[in-house]
């Protein structure tokens, strides 16, 4: 209880920062002096009173500092994806991932052609596939998770080994190599055993290269990059990798529910090869175009663009919203840079591996007006980079790779303004709108060094470009690639049929 020998404490006002706050004072007890210990008649009045006052104090503090003592509410927004805009010609989508295939060394029987076969049709089933979508992201090439059977087509009763080379990142290897156990350990394949393991794809190459050349008689199953596959399907006129059509088994080794356009991109690749299948694509990687959706209604805009030209309205659109440039693009340089040219340049119905064709020129005209709209991330950019979607360095993430990316840890939501989609869904809608890959030739590096090159000219380093320096500098490409095809492989019919478009994009 109080007493008046203890503080009583009153209030006055004072200001600070603009804030009026109540401050308690001290006042001590007016006590008589002669009257030593006596308490006053009205120590029950005081008392009252001191209580009213410090409720009073409490309770304005409160109302004074509350708003800043909470928490904020969480910023609600919406990151999506969607297969993208589409260019004038087109909206066929760049098909990624690996491929795999079998190589073709010395003395191969065939029984150990039929056990590589069982191996492929395997690690191409559903049950597979479905399982590899969830452990990494790639997409699968099968459209529905169905329960189908694999076939041991190897009926013979002596042990086959087969060694099998793989190109992937360490934890999507683990996620492989535990399809591969499970392989060895099914009864239904016991003469077969797999031995797997994990290179880059140089080494693989000039594995293969070697075990060939010195008459190896192993069966190799090969999983590698669908364009370092290139350097040995061309390889001495296809001869390096077992041709998957001889006997039409190629579409026999595919799931049922294979996606339409995986299977047609499978048989038109016997056109490029001369009739012959060197691979199958065994997982899908496609780009996407991400997007918030919170900062695209913020500017008025309630659809992704579905072409180029409602993009470019989008992005001075949103320049005008948020006072910088907030389409994103991979323009770092590199290969990564080179890709995503690549596919617009596809899109525009251009040959990007000649450079120069008349749609080649509409469209770098067109990425460099888009430019003027990039977000500053642009420059540093890799294909993981739409993380800063969630934290508002800009607004649309064009074409990225969804694969092996955990999606979560960038607060991914894909609910669309179209309805609910999953990533995976949202991909295989992509490649029903059509698919290409990039003809997988051994000089596709040098191609991407000068690309690159182009992009950094007048990109990077360009201020006041036209049509006219715009194509000058894609003309000085094409011969550029020409001199190097020349003093590289000394072979002027592999020229001549470069600079006639015989090299392009395989687009079913």
């Amino acid at each position: 209880m109080l007493n008046l020998e203890e503080l009583i404490y009153l209030t006055k006002k004072f200001r600070f920062n603009n804030k009026i706050y109540i401050h308690p004072i001290k006042y001590r007890s007016m006590k008589n002096p002669e009257e030593g210990s006596k308490k006053p008649k009205n120590n029950l009045l005081v008392k009252v009173i001191a209580i009213v006052i410090a409720v009073v104090v409490i309770g304005v503090v409160i109302a004074v500092e509350l708003p800043n003592i909470l928490p904020k509410p969480a910023k609600i927004q919406t990151l999506a994806v969607y297969p993208g805009p589409s260019g004038p010609n087109n909206s066929d989508h760049l098909l990624g991932g690996c491929v795999i295939a079998e190589a073709n060394t010395s003395g191969l029987t065939t029984n150990d052609k039929l056990a590589m076969d069982t191996f492929i049709q395997y690690m191409l089933s559903p049950q597979v596939q479905f399982a590899c979508e969830k452990a990494t992201g790639f997409i699968p090439i099968s459209s529905s998770n169905t329960s189908e059977k694999v076939t041991d087509l190897y009926t013979g009763s002596s042990p086959i080994g087969i060694t099998y080379f793989t190109s992937i990142s360490p934890s999507d290897y683990a996620f492989t190599k535990s399809m591969v156990n499970a392989f060895n350990s099914n009864s239904t394949f016991s003469n077969i055993h797999v031995t797997p393991t994990d290179e880059g794809a140089s080494s693989i190459i000039s594995g293969v290269d070697t075990a060939i050349q010195s008459g190896h008689t192993s069966p190799i199953v090969i999983s590698i990059d669908n364009l370092d596959i290139g350097v040995l399907a061309y390889a001495h006129s296809g001869s390096y990798l077992v041709n998957l059509n001889s006997t039409g088994k190629a579409t026999a080794l595919m799931p049922t529910d294979v996606i339409p356009s995986i299977a047609k991109l499978t048989n038109y690749t016997s056109t490029v090869f001369s009739g012959s299948i060197p691979f199958i694509t065994q997982i899908i990687n496609t780009p996407l175009v991400w997007v918030d959706q919170t900062a695209l209604k913020a500017a008025g805009i309630n659809h992704e663009p579905t072409n180029y030209t409602q993009l470019l309205s989008d992005a001075k659109t949103l320049y005008g919203k948020y006072h910088q440039g907030m389409i994103n693009f991979q323009g770092h340089g590199g290969a990564s840079t080179a890709t995503e040219l690549y596919q617009m340049f596809v899109q525009f119905g251009g040959n990007p591996v000649t450079f120069n064709s008349t749609h080649d020129v509409s469209a770098m005209y067109y990425i460099y007006n888009l430019s003027k709209y990039f977000s500053p991330e642009y420059k540093t950019s890799y294909w993981a980079s739409y993380k800063g979607l969630a934290a508002n360095k800009y607004t649309m993430m064009d074409y990225q790779w969804p694969g092996s990316v955990d999606l979560k840890t960038v607060g991914m939501n894909t609910t669309q303004i179209s309805g609910n989609n999953s990533v995976l869904n949202v991909s295989i809608k992509a490649l029903s709108e059509g698919v290409f890959i990039r003809d997988p030739v051994p000089w596709i590096a040098q191609w991407q060094i000068i690309m690159d090159n182009v992009w950094t000219k007048l990109i990077v380093d360009g201020h006041s470009q036209n049509y006219t320096t715009i194509s000058n500098a894609l003309n000085s490409a094409n011969s550029q690639m020409s001199s190097y095809l020349l003093t590289t492989y000394n072979n002027e019919t592999l020229v001549h049929d470069y600079e006639n478009g015989m090299y392009k994009p395989i687009i079913v």
